[in-house]
């Protein structure tokens, strides 16, 4: 560990870190220590919310093949965990199609013939990552680099990228998550993941369906194909809003080299860095969209303040004025034209601002958007995430309005509604019989005043019969169809004619 120490400190100090930090000296540190650091650039490359445009940029180049393991040296992983390779699998190719910080992917046979991919970890891996990002917060510390490098917190970055880590490094996760994808998407149209073979994984391995198709940013390879870069880059967008608001578990680094085109449909090949939303900020962040939407300020502060950490005293005013002066800056952009990056940048520098760091979740999910949002960029420029989110939730508010649950709670409003208004005829009789009576007296005097009653109680049970329908109508028109449909159809019909009906007796026997 001593002599790992020192190798961190000397690459460190040759790159003079003392001197400040620019991106592509950052990017060549990166470089020169290893994998793991490689893996440390290509998380951060997605940290907007840490980094600005210029960092973002040089480190997503960071995303280039490492250099791959010598095939001896992957058949002996493969045969300490397999005992003979030989009994699964008809056949590896020596040359990887893949090569990463973590593990490299070669193409395999199985004994039946089916075309597989074999993910296999790099040896030691785990450790080499724990080792190293132990002795760079030591030498973060014996350097003081924090006072050097001011556009992040040293610390508290590596603790989270510590923790992302140690998640894709447990293969045991990643396969769950293809299981779990799949069948959070089996009745997607347009999205899909690779078949995983269970029984064929190990500690150190996935074996998983080769996917014959084409990467999601192939972009003239994908026109010469035929197919129709707005519906990839539509589908895309609304399948991502389907798994952070729906689903509560999406991919929360969706970068081009995760994500393939194979007969029509959008493959995620990569699952092992997942972001799951507790159902708290699921639930806050549908509402929060909502408030954003209706500008209610005052709603998102309250939102964001359930969604955060606070590190200090908050002034909710303060808090709730600079929400409105950023909304009401990129409200005035159409929908089509937002730039989420810097919308999502001037957000954590408003909390940041306002001791406020939102929950790790919520951050994932942020960091998902910015990369997909710059996928859909490159497929079709004229796809918004903003947009499509916008139309998702009213969407939802249409169905939460026009759902059979809130039908019968409308209704029961409108019955609890309606059996007042029943009421309120013998009560206006009862203060025209004081009236009558002399126990109360107006200066007005009212003539015929029993011929007024029938005639206002008549109305009025019109009128509730007139609303009881004009809410159903409402209804039909916004409800899909269906069951529900034929139900308030009737409704309708049987109501409407009842009320015809009535005003046609009341008007031809006694008048109004």
């Amino acid at each position: 560990m001593k002599d790992r120490l020192k190798e961190i400190i000397k690459v460190l100090s040759d790159n003079n870190i003392t001197e400040g930090m620019n991106p592509k000296k950052l990017c060549k540190i990166l470089e020169e220590l290893g994998p793991t650091f490689i893996k440390i650039g290509q998380i951060l490359s997605t940290r907007v919310d840490l980094l600005s445009d210029d960092y973002i940029q040089e480190l997503s180049k960071l995303r280039s093949k490492v250099n791959p393991l010598e095939f001896s040296l992957i058949k002996q992983i493969l045969n300490e965990a397999y005992g003979d390779v030989g009994k699964y699998f008809k056949s590896i190719d020596e040359v990887p199609i893949g090569s990463a910080s973590i593990a490299q992917v070669h193409v395999a046979y199985l004994k039946s013939g089916e075309k597989v991919v074999i993910k296999i970890k790099r040896p030691n891996i785990d450790e080499t990552f724990k080792t190293d990002i132990i002795l760079l917060k030591e030498a973060v510390t014996y350097l003081h680099l924090n006072k050097f490098v001011k556009v992040m917190d040293l610390n508290l970055v590596l603790d989270d990228l510590y923790n992302t880590t140690l998640q894709e490094l447990d293969f045991s996760n990643e396969v769950n998550n293809l299981i779990k994808f799949k069948d959070n998407n089996s009745n997607e149209e347009n999205i899909d993941s690779p078949i995983v073979y269970t029984d064929l994984c190990r500690n150190n391995t996935i074996v998983m369906e080769y996917i014959n198709g084409l990467m999601i940013n192939e972009i003239s390879k994908l026109k010469v194909k035929g197919y129709s870069l707005k519906n990839i880059a539509l589908a895309l967008s609304e399948n991502y809003i389907k798994q952070a608001l729906d689903d509560g578990f999406f991919q929360a680094d969706p970068h081009p080299d995760n994500i393939m085109i194979r007969e029509n449909k959008i493959i995620y090949i990569d699952l092992g860095m997942m972001g799951t939303l507790s159902k708290k900020n699921k639930l806050l962040l549908k509402k929060c969209m909502k408030a954003i939407i209706f500008s209610d300020y005052n709603e998102v502060a309250r939102i964001l303040i359930d969604m955060s950490t606070s590190k200090g005293e908050i002034d909710h005013l303060s808090l709730v004025n600079d929400i409105k002066n950023i909304l009401l800056n990129f409200g005035s952009t159409a929908l089509n034209e937002i730039d989420i990056t810097k919308f999502i940048k001037e957000m954590f520098l408003m909390l940041q601002k306002n001791k406020l760091v939102l929950d790790n979740d919520v951050t994932m999910l942020i960091r998902g958007i910015s990369i997909i949002e710059g996928v859909l960029e490159e497929i079709d420029p004229n796809i918004n995430l903003v947009a499509v989110l916008t139309n998702k939730i009213e969407k939802d508010n249409l169905k939460e309005i026009t759902s059979l649950d809130n039908v019968k709670k409308i209704s029961k409003n409108i019955i609890n509604s309606a059996d007042g208004l029943v009421k309120l005829p013998g009560e206006v009789s009862n203060l025209i019989t004081s009236i009558n009576n002399g126990e109360i007296k107006f200066k007005v005097e009212f003539s015929d005043s029993k011929n007024h009653i029938d005639k206002l109680e008549k109305l009025l049970h019109e009128l509730i019969i007139a609303f009881i329908d004009g809410v159903l109508i409402v209804c039909f028109c916004f409800s899909q169809p269906g069951r529900q449909k034929v139900i308030l159809f009737f409704g309708i019909v049987i109501l409407s004619i009842w009320l015809i009906i009535k005003m046609l007796y009341d008007y031809t026997h006694k008048g109004y």
